[in-house]
């Protein structure tokens, strides 16, 4: 019979005994499942955060930038009216007619897939293209004088102060000694992204700045223009026979005067994000997704569909701007 003794001593030994090797890899595994699965949401998470995070930066940079490019088309053309006289008799309206404080220039220019020869330029010319996904777009204005320099500034794209310009030795208004402000941005796409040249300096005889970049990670800027044909071929043409057409910056480019008869700008731009933020978006590996469009044809149609298999998140912008200095034709005015 066991005593006593023997039996605590038994209990004693039960109690403290260890795991079993079973028991000690049971506890193992249900461990490394549990962290495994914690680490898969806490990848996943972040990986969701990123893309987030990279879309949120994206939307913000594309649409300062369309918004800055739009404000720039829509005053395109813009001179403030200096009055008119036309007492001396139709020998002289030539001379005296009603004229604004816009001078000479262009107001609008283009080119496709390629630079500006001269960006300082107020009429430039298009260098020989050198990438069909970036175009070029010049706009020139007036800078609104009506609040005094004490009160606000005119500037550019980068934020400079433009100076004051003579208007030319040949402007036919009665005003022909004034002094305006002008501004001209000029906006291309490069493969590190969109940039902008201002014209903003101390004065109108020191050089332009750089150009500096506005958004980075551009794949994409295009630009195509909605295009008066009936007024281009007959200015004179009754009002509301207006037949709008999509063109590019060559077409226009090769016919003289073209460029006075564009009416709305079509603006179109694709930012990527950074290399790996979208890895893990989709189960394939691969989306699509809208690009602009690389013709007048297609501009004027649905936008194209691209699949991408390199794990890169893109956000297209693409919206229609209206010239308002050419939004409707000028009333025809005889003597």
């Amino acid at each position: 019979m066991a005593t006593l003794e023997s039996l605590n001593g038994m209990r004693s030994a039960r109690v403290q005994g260890g795991r079993t090797l079973i028991e000690l890899m049971i506890s193992l595994a249900i461990g490394l499942a549990i962290t495994a699965a914690v680490s898969g949401a806490y990848l996943s998470t972040a990986s969701t955060a990123r893309v987030a995070g990279e879309m949120a930066g994206m939307s913000d940079t594309g649409q300062i930038a369309m918004l800055m490019i739009g404000d720039s088309i829509r005053q395109a053309g813009y001179g403030e009216i200096i009055g008119s006289d036309v007492s001396f008799g139709s020998s002289n309206i030539d001379s005296y007619r009603t004229q604004t404080l816009f001078g000479g220039g262009a107001h609008i220019a283009g080119c496709n897939g390629a630079l500006f020869v001269d960006d300082t330029s107020d009429t430039p010319t298009c260098a020989a293209a050198t990438n069909a996904n970036f175009d070029s777009l010049m706009l020139r204005f007036q800078g609104d004088t009506a609040v005094a320099p004490a009160q606000g500034r005119i500037d550019d794209c980068l934020g400079t102060q433009v100076p004051l310009e003579p208007l030319p030795a040949n402007h036919l208004g009665l005003l022909k000694a004034a002094s305006r402000p002008m501004v001209q941005n000029v906006y291309f796409g490069t493969s590190n992204g969109l940039s902008c040249r201002g014209n903003g300096r101390a004065a109108a005889t020191d050089p332009f700045a750089a150009a500096q970049q506005l958004v980075g990670n551009v794949e994409q800027f295009k630009v195509f223009y909605g295009f008066d044909d009936v007024r281009f071929t007959d200015p004179n043409t009754t009002t509301g026979a207006s037949i709008r057409s999509i063109r590019n910056a060559a077409y226009l480019n090769a016919r003289p005067g073209a460029w006075d008869h564009v009416v709305t700008v079509h603006v179109c731009m694709v930012i990527r994000s950074d290399p790996d933020a979208g890895k893990g978006v989709s189960m394939s590996g691969s989306y699509s997704y809208t690009s602009c469009p690389m013709t007048a044809a297609q501009a004027s149609g649905a936008m194209p569909e691209t699949q991408a298999t390199d794990g890169v998140v893109r956000r297209t912008y693409n919206q229609v701007f209206t010239v308002r200095s050419r939004a409707t034709a000028n009333p025809i005015q005889t003597f």
